[in-house]
This record gives C-alpha cells, sequence and structure tokens, in this order.
C-alpha cells in the first residue's frame, strides 16, 4: 500500500490536472478575442470546451482509482478491440460495408490504406496504439485467465489493423507505447513472455496480408474475396492460438515455480538496464548511427519518397515527412510578432495559405504542439503541455510505487497516455474526437484518489456537492458548441432554401446565422450570395464587406466581394478585392492564370 505521503502527493496532481484543464480552455477562449477569425476560433473553443467536458464528467463519475482504472482499461480495450474488428473485416468483407469506401471516393489515392470506421488512415493507427497496452496489462494482470485469453488473442488483430492503415506514425506510437509498458509494469519476464506470443501472432497475420496484394491495396473483385476469406480464416485461428498459449502461460505462472535465474532484483535490474542502454550506444556509434540520423532528417524534410507511393511494408523504411516539415516550418514563422498569443484558436489555414511554397489544401499543421504554438501561441503551448505532463506524471509515478495488482493496468494507461502523446506530435488527432476523449476518461481514472487517501481534501472531492458541481460545469462546457451548431444549422438550411428557389427563407436563415453569431463571415457570405439571386447587388457587396471585415485575412470573402464589384460595374473596387483575395492565396488554381 502507498504510504500516506506519496498518496498525499499523488491525490494533488487530481485538482492541479483539472485547474490545467481549465486553463487552457480558459485561455482558448482568451484567444478568440485577437483571432484573425471569430468563426473559426468559436468552432476550436468548442471542440476544446467538450473535451474539458468529458474530463470533468469522468473525473466526477471515478470515486476510487483502483475500480476506476479496471473498468476504463477494459471498457476503452474492449471498444479499440470492437473498431478493429469491424475495420479489419471491411477490409476482408468489403461488400458487407458499403460506407467503408467514403475516404476512397474522396482521396483515391488512399485505396490501399484502411481507415473506416474513423475515415482516416493515420487516427485509425493511432487508435490501435492506443490500445495495445491497454490490452497487454489486461492479458498480463487480469484477475481471470479467460479475459487474459481473450486480450492477449486480440492483440494480433489491433496489430493487422494497425499494418493496414500504413501508418508510421502510429507505428512510432506503438512501440512507445510498448517500451514504456515494459519499464513501468512489474514482473516484466512473464509480460515479455506474453508479448513476444502477440507478437509472434501478429507478425504471422501481417506476414499474410503482405502477400496478398488484392488485401493490402483494398482492391474487390474475386481474387480479393478469396484472399479476404484465406486470411480471415488465419485470423481466427491465430488469434485462438494465441489465447490457449496465454491461457498456458497464465497457468505456468499462477501454479509455478520461477527458476531463480528469472528472479532480478531492482538493483540487478537497473544495473542490467544500463549495461543494454551503454552497449546500444556504442553499437549505435559504431554502426554510424550520426550520419544516418542526418540523412534520416534530410529525408524526412523531402515532401515525397519513392516508398510512398505504395501502400506496402517498404512504406515503413521511408523517413519522409510527406510535407509536414514545410507545414510545421510555415506554422513557427508565422509566429513572428505574435509569440505569446498566437494568431488565433482554428486559423492555421489562415496562417497557411499566403505563405505556402507550392499550392496545398492544409487545414491543419499535422502536430498538435506546433498548431498550439502557431494559434495561442508559447502560453497556450505551455498550458497544454503541463497538462499532458501532470497527466502522464501522475500516471507514470503511480504504476511506479501503486499497489502491485495494479501496477500493471496502470503502466498500460501510462502507455496509453504516451501512445496519444506521440500520435498527437505528428497528426491531427486532435481534431479526431474519439481518441481524445479516450486519453482524457482514462486521464481521469488514473487521476482518481485512492480508496485509502485519509485526508479531508479527498474526502469533499468525493462529497455530493462537488461531483454535482463538475456534472454541471460538464454540461455547461457544451454552450459553446451549441453556438457554433446553431450557426452551421441555420447557414446550411439558408443554402438549401436557396438551391429550392425560396430566396425569402434563405435570406432569413442567413441572416438568423449572422444574429446567432455576429463575427462570423460564413453567414454573411451566404447572405451575399443570396441576395445577388434576388438582384439585390448593394445589399450583396454590403454583406460581403461585412464579411470581409470578420475574417479580413480569408480570400474567398474578398472574391466573391470582388465578383459583386465587377457585376455592380465598379471596376476599381472589383480589381481591388481580387488583388486582395490573391495575396491571401496565392499559390492557389483560381489565380494562377490571372
Amino acid at each position: 500500500m502507498e504510504s500516506v505521503a506519496a498518496e498525499t502527493a499523488l491525490w494533488r496532481t487530481r485538482p492541479m490536472a483539472r485547474i490545467d484543464g481549465n486553463a487552457v480552455a480558459i485561455w482558448t477562449a482568451l484567444a478568440t478575442t485577437w483571432s484573425l477569425s471569430s468563426e473559426r476560433s468559436l468552432a476550436e473553443l468548442s471542440r476544446v470546451a467538450s473535451y474539458l467536458g468529458v474530463f470533468l464528467l469522468g473525473v466526477a463519475i471515478y470515486r476510487e482509482r483502483g475500480s476506476a482504472v479496471r473498468h476504463a482499461v477494459a471498457a476503452i480495450a474492449t471498444a479499440v478491440v470492437a473498431v478493429s474488428a469491424l475495420a479489419l473485416l471491411s477490409r476482408l468483407r468489403p461488400e458487407l460495408f458499403p460506407a467503408a469506401q467514403t475516404t476512397t471516393s474522396l482521396l483515391p489515392r488512399a485505396n490501399g490504406r484502411l481507415s473506416w470506421p474513423l475515415n482516416y488512415w493515420n487516427a485509425l493507427a493511432a487508435l490501435m496504439a492506443f490500445g495495445l497496452p491497454l490490452l497487454l496489462s489486461i492479458a498480463t494482470s487480469a484477475r481471470s485467465l479467460v479475459a487474459q485469453s481473450f486480450a492477449a488473442g486480440a492483440v494480433p488483430i489491433v496489430a493487422l489493423c494497425g499494418y493496414l492503415t500504413f501508418s508510421r506514425a502510429g507505428a512510432i506510437a506503438a512501440a512507445a507505447a510498448v517500451i514504456v509498458f515494459l519499464s513501468l509494469a512489474p514482473e516484466r519476464i512473464p509480460k515479455l513472455a506474453t508479448l513476444l506470443l502477440s507478437a509472434a501472432g501478429s507478425a504471422v497475420l501481417i506476414a499474410g496480408a503482405a502477400h496478398r496484394h488484392t488485401i493490402e491495396q483494398g482492391l474487390t473483385g474475386a481474387a480479393a474475396r478469396h484472399d479476404g476469406a484465406t486470411l480471415l480464416i488465419a485470423v481466427v485461428i491465430v488469434c485462438a492460438g494465441v489465447g490457449v498459449a496465454r491461457a498456458g502461460i497464465g497457468l505456468a505462472v499462477r501454479h509455478g515455480t520461477p527458476p531463480s535465474w528469472l528472479t532480478i532484483s531492482r538493483r540487478r535490474a537497473r544495473s542490467l538496464l544500463a549495461g543494454a542502454v551503454a552497449i546500444a550506444v556504442i553499437g549505435a556509434l559504431v554502426a554510424g548511427a550520426p550520419a544516418r540520423l542526418s540523412h534520416a532528417w534530410q529525408d524526412f524534410k523531402r515532401p515525397t519518397a519513392a516508398a510512398l507511393h505504395t501502400n506496402s511494408i517498404a512504406r515503413f523504411g521511408s523517413t519522409s515527412g510527406n510535407d509536414r516539415y514545410t507545414y510545421w516550418k510555415v506554422a513557427i514563422q508565422s509566429t513572428k510578432g505574435h509569440l505569446l498569443t498566437g494568431a488565433g484558436p482554428g486559423t492555421f489555414q489562415l496562417l497557411w495559405q499566403p505563405r505556402e511554397p507550392t499550392f496545398n489544401y492544409v487545414v491543419n499543421a499535422h502536430s498538435l504542439y506546433i498548431e498550439t504554438l502557431a494559434e495561442v501561441g508559447l502560453i497556450g503551448l505551455a498550458l497544454l503541455g503541463a497538462f499532458f505532463v501532470l497527466v502522464i506524471g501522475a500516471s507514470v509515478r503511480r504504476a511506479a510505487h501503486g499497489a502491485l495488482e495494479s501496477r500493471a493496468r496502470l503502466a498500460g494507461v501510462a502507455a496509453a497516455c504516451v501512445a496519444f502523446s506521440v500520435s498527437a506530435a505528428f497528426d491531427w488527432i486532435w481534431q479526431v474526437p474519439v481518441l481524445p476523449v479516450a486519453f482524457l476518461l482514462l486521464a481521469g481514472s488514473a487521476l482518481a484518489p485512492s480508496r485509502a487517501a485519509p485526508f479531508a481534501g479527498a474526502r469533499r472531492l468525493r462529497g455530493p456537492a462537488a461531483r454535482v458541481g463538475m456534472v454541471v460545469a460538464a454540461v455547461a462546457s457544451l454552450s459553446p458548441i451549441a453556438i457554433a451548431m446553431a450557426t452551421t444549422t441555420a447557414v446550411r438550411q439558408s443554402q438549401a432554401a436557396a438551391a429550392a428557389g425560396n430566396t425569402g427563407l434563405a435570406l432569413a436563415d442567413a441572416r438568423a446565422a449572422a444574429r446567432l453569431e455576429p463575427g462570423a463571415a460564413s453567414p454573411q457570405i451566404q447572405s451575399a450570395l443570396v441576395l445577388e439571386l434576388r438582384g439585390d447587388l448593394t445589399g450583396a457587396i454590403a454583406a460581403a464587406r461585412r464579411a470581409t471585415a470578420n475574417e479580413s485575412t480569408n480570400w474567398q470573402p474578398w472574391l466573391i466581394l470582388s465578383r459583386l464589384q465587377a457585376e455592380a460595374g465598379h471596376p476599381g473596387g472589383a480589381v481591388s478585392a481580387f488583388r486582395r483575395a490573391r495575396s491571401l492565396n496565392p499559390r492557389s488554381p483560381v489565380f494562377q492564370r490571372s
């Protein structure tokens, strides 16, 4: 059992994390006041506030850490397995999942990369990496051998699903998660045996997929159906075999006596680890690691690489950043003049378009941390980083010092949080709600107080008044998204009415949207377009001007204003607005012939 002093120190991280989560949302709200686009910033504030609500709700519902971690790990791991199984079935039996072709219809080049049901391959891979340590913790620490077997047998499904996304960031996050899990978990030898068993099963399935071109490329037809059926049989056999073998390991651990040479003291373990690290460093230097790293960095800065044009195992050998270096470079350069405060939440696209070296439709910087720096400045990045450090630090410390029976699950929690943090460094998974929500619910369970917490602060936090207050705050945090959704709904209703020829209703809906969000550009743009349909060019120009005032760095309202000015017979105003639009997005194909 933890000492009172240790438990007191750990418990204090819970209100600190809650305060820091509130600070992130408050700073985001403040940043909307100086944003380049209040509409985009409100949308981002809605996202952050909703995530804060999820976190507060998790803090409110978790009463005791042991049961909270156990239930959260089991629930989230089960959900990850369900998603991975559905995703894998959509590749092996595509005729059963017509909706799985949504991403392919929009991005034909992504046909070979498994993305459904999240509709983004890197997000799906990040979810698999997030769930992997949770499954390992269940497979090595669950009270029931049946649960251990099912968790171990599910790992090859998750691994195969992650492989078929061909996401290198997902592979890096998974590797980091496994390393953290093994570093923190107690009794590592049996856990290492389970890991190697699951890895062997995963390797068999991945090899099976790699030898089936139709599966790797996401093809359809008779050959693909045959390959899918045979691989599905292999999945069932391999997963069942891994589960049975894990049951054997579990029985051996419970009823057998491990050899003395497998029992390693902490001091000896540290010595062995230090020796292994020293050997690895020396070996890396002898093998020319500095030169290889330099070459990899140069390759990362290149926009493309030959291996990225094919979906195969060779893709994982490429270190090309696939334009990420360019996104990050532009984001960092855009902080000049407002390093502390940023340009406003959700505004990266407006920062990117005037600075992009070549045309590329980009909304996010493909890194939560760099995008946070560009949008809400160094202060916002520090607050976000502090929250992550508090959550991961508390998870790591509790995994290292907690009760023996709970350490494996807490190690899984810490490893999953690390996997999320790594994934967030390489992609826009912050905008895929399932991942932040899972992370925050898991974080809330790790920050729950221990049943043994003896001091008054913990008891007050468990009280009904505190819980009701946090639930009310969680519900209140949804208010920004209600405004944003109401505005979007009104604009879409206006567009539908205009398409149906009812310009009167379309104008009323557009103006209703403008009243809901006076600083937004899209309601004014819609009003301008509807007034243009009605022949009221004077009113349309006035609405377009309001749109340019609300979002002066967005090229689209300026281009619409240019067209309206030309239609109204104002060539000077039309040329001026056109030049302004072109300066804000000079690489767009719209302006290439101008």
